[in-house]
């Protein structure tokens, strides 16, 4: 699962998306972004943290550049994006936030973005094997 958002994320054109987010690249824009959780429809819900240190969260279902809705806060942001998780009736195992240790708990403590470099760097790795 976590494969093929990162073959997708990392195949398709982002820039313009990036720029909507306020950053010049992706790349940019892409060590900011943390996966929170995916849907039966294989589209993953995404937290980006702005330029500004507030948060847009947006899924990549449908065409970019996808909709985004900005939060002022992390707290603000992750609690949407569990009230939309809890709304379509996921399955508890589709919860996967980027960024934490398992069990640890979300709504007190930003992701940490070092975590998530270590996860995609060993996703990469495998993916290519």
């Amino acid at each position: 699962m976590i494969r093929k958002y990162l073959k997708r994320i990392f195949i398709r054109d982002y820039d313009p998306f990036a720029i909507k987010l306020g950053y010049q690249k992706w790349k940019e824009a892409k060590e900011n972004t943390f996966a929170i959780f995916y849907s039966e429809r294989d589209a993953w819900w995404f937290a980006t943290e702005l330029p500004d240190n507030k948060w847009a969260v947006w899924n990549d279902e449908g065409q970019m550049p996808h909709p985004f809705t900005v939060f002022s806060t992390w707290g603000e942001a992750i609690g949407y994006l569990r009230e939309v998780f809890e709304q379509e009736g996921f399955p508890e195992q589709n919860w996967k936030p980027e960024g934490y240790n398992e069990g640890e708990d979300v709504f007190l403590k930003r992701p940490d973005k070092k975590m998530c470099e270590e996860v995609r760097l060993f996703v990469m790795e495998r993916s290519f094997e």
